[in-house]
């Protein structure tokens, strides 16, 4: 009976150890698992994280194209503008020559230029229909001469026989010296 005891016995302590065995190599087996769902979990993770990183840096650098694109259409419309205000202008001149405003200061006008050249002899060129504005100014100052030029523009220009100073005080040339800073307080007014 020892015999069969002990094979008995030998049977049961395989059985449990290889149970045992079996339970050891099922949680080792299932902790591989677990560990290889963790890996692949931050795998994925980290492969969204990436893909959300290359998404935002594409959507950061659109978004900036975007903004260049609208500050590049706006100065664009803001110049076209500006544009077309100096372009009106430049139309007017003819009209603005004529009016009584213009004619009033007209006088003002030759009296600055004729600071720039005081003592010298000079030419004052005008068209016809200016003449009798500045006529009243040039009484009486024998270094000024006055010419009427049916061909200048509105306005007037004041120059030595010689050329080697010359004033134009052309409406064109006069809104021509404004342009720039009149584009500034114009842009400074769209813009607010």
């Amino acid at each position: 009976m020892a015999l069969t005891d002990l094979t008995a016995r030998l049977e049961r302590d395989a059985e449990a150890r290889i149970a045992e065995l079996t339970a050891r190599t099922d949680a080792e087996a299932q902790a591989l698992l677990a560990e290889a769902r963790r890996a692949t979990q931050t795998h994925h993770d980290d492969e969204l994280t990436a893909r959300r990183l290359v998404r935002r840096a594409r959507f950061d650098r659109e978004l900036a194209e975007a903004r260049q694109r609208a500050r590049a259409d706006r100065l664009a419309a803001q110049h076209a503008l500006l544009a077309k205000i100096f372009e009106r202008a430049r139309a007017v001149i003819p009209s603005v020559a004529q009016s009584p405003e213009y004619l009033e200061q007209l006088p003002t006008h030759l009296l600055e230029a004729l600071r720039y050249v005081e003592g010298q002899r000079v030419i004052v060129r005008c068209a016809p229909a200016f003449a009798e504005h500045l006529k009243p100014v040039i009484e009486g100052r024998d270094e000024v001469a006055l010419f009427e030029d049916p061909q200048l523009p509105p306005g007037l220009t004041v120059s030595t026989p010689d050329e080697t100073v010359f004033i134009d005080g052309t409406l064109a040339q006069r809104l021509a010296r404004l342009e720039p800073r009149l584009r500034v307080e114009l842009l400074a007014e769209v813009t607010s």
